[in-house]
């Protein structure tokens, strides 16, 4: 399943994005982890794992990840620019991750990411700060078995 998909990068995303990148301080980042989704998102600035995961349920965790039931780990390569009048737009890129269907299976709607010095690769933890949260174009419905792949790229744009 690929799929381009419109996402929102929440206020603590933006903010532990520009204290890592532009702060200059000894910052520890964890992760960052790709969950999925299980129910269709309304993206707010506001959301955090606590929301996405506790008041939402809305993380799917009928899959594993390399044979363990864990979210997966996003391996970003270099970013990327390109234009500079009148703007700029970089790219960043995570390698390919396959989520194996497991259980019941069920449909699968977006994903998310999380990281920051506590993030974890548990499913339905609410450590970590949440990156961003999105919607794929087209839900998945899944049963035991199955394969999603998801590829997932983030860009700044000024």
């Amino acid at each position: 399943c690929s799929s381009d998909l419109p996402n929102l990068v929440v206020a603590a995303g933006k903010q532990l994005m520009l204290d890592t990148l532009l702060k200059g301080t000894s910052y520890s980042v964890v992760g960052p982890y790709l969950g999925l989704t299980k129910v269709s998102l309304t993206p707010a600035a506001t959301d955090t794992m606590t929301t996405l995961v506790t008041t939402n349920a809305a993380e799917f965790i009928n899959y594993t990840v390399g044979g363990s039931a864990v979210r997966g780990t996003a391996v970003f390569g270099s970013a990327t620019s390109s234009g500079s009048t009148p703007s700029n737009v970089t790219t960043s890129t995570a390698a390919a991750i396959t989520y194996t269907i497991t259980g019941a299976g069920g449909t699968v709607y977006g994903c998310f990411l999380v990281t920051g010095p506590s993030a974890s690769s548990t499913q339905g933890s609410t450590a970590g700060i949440l990156y961003s949260e999105g919607n794929f174009s087209v839900a998945k419905t899944t049963t035991a078995g199955d394969t999603v792949s998801v590829t997932y790229s983030t860009t700044a744009t000024s």
